[in-house]
């Protein structure tokens, strides 16, 4: 069992001392958003039903049913793309 002990004793160090760099460089959270937004981007763009099918959301689903799946998609990769294009901004014109 010393090997699994050795697995969690790097995988803990491994989160601190992320933890620990990121808030030495609070700009890596933009990285982590555009590589959050990019994969939802991809999911729309493959058409995969968990990047915008809301089961229980009234809100979503009204719009999903107003502009139709392939409407919904289109607006909802041009809103994540503004997200996209701001947060890339924010990270290369914060200090």
């Amino acid at each position: 069992m010393e090997w699994l002990n050795n697995i969690l004793r790097n995988l803990e160090r491994l989160f601190t001392n992320a933890t620990e760099y990121a808030y030495a460089n609070p700009k890596v959270g933009y990285l982590v958003v555009i590589f959050l937004l990019l994969v939802w981007l991809v999911g729309l763009i493959f058409d995969w039903k968990w990047t915008y099918a809301r089961p229980g959301s009234w809100g979503g689903n009204f719009f999903l049913d107003l502009l139709g799946p392939i409407g919904f998609r289109f607006w909802l990769g041009v809103i994540i793309m503004i997200a996209i294009v701001a947060s890339a901004y924010l990270y290369f014109r914060v200090k």
